[in-house]
């Protein structure tokens, strides 16, 4: 999904302007880095920070919904 969409280059261009001066690719290239940082810890323990993540059957259902809709985009870019 990153690769397809350029998303760490787009969102290294966006992460420093105002949300409202953003492109519509910017917005949607934080909103895939957002979630993938989010989903990364879920994987690991790393002290102090993820160590400490509780995920909640709200939370996965929520995380799995974000990925497929993301996923989903795929099916309609160039």
């Amino acid at each position: 999904m990153r690769n397809a969409c350029n998303t760490k280059a787009v969102f290294n261009g966006a992460v420093n302007k105002k949300a409202d001066e953003r492109t519509q690719e910017e917005r949607w290239a934080v909103l895939t880095q957002s979630a993938y940082a989010l989903f990364s810890g879920a994987p690991h323990d790393d002290e102090g920070t993820s160590e400490h993540f509780a995920w909640t059957r709200a939370d996965v259902v929520a995380a799995v919904a974000t990925a497929a809709g993301l996923l989903a985009r795929l099916e309609n870019l160039p």
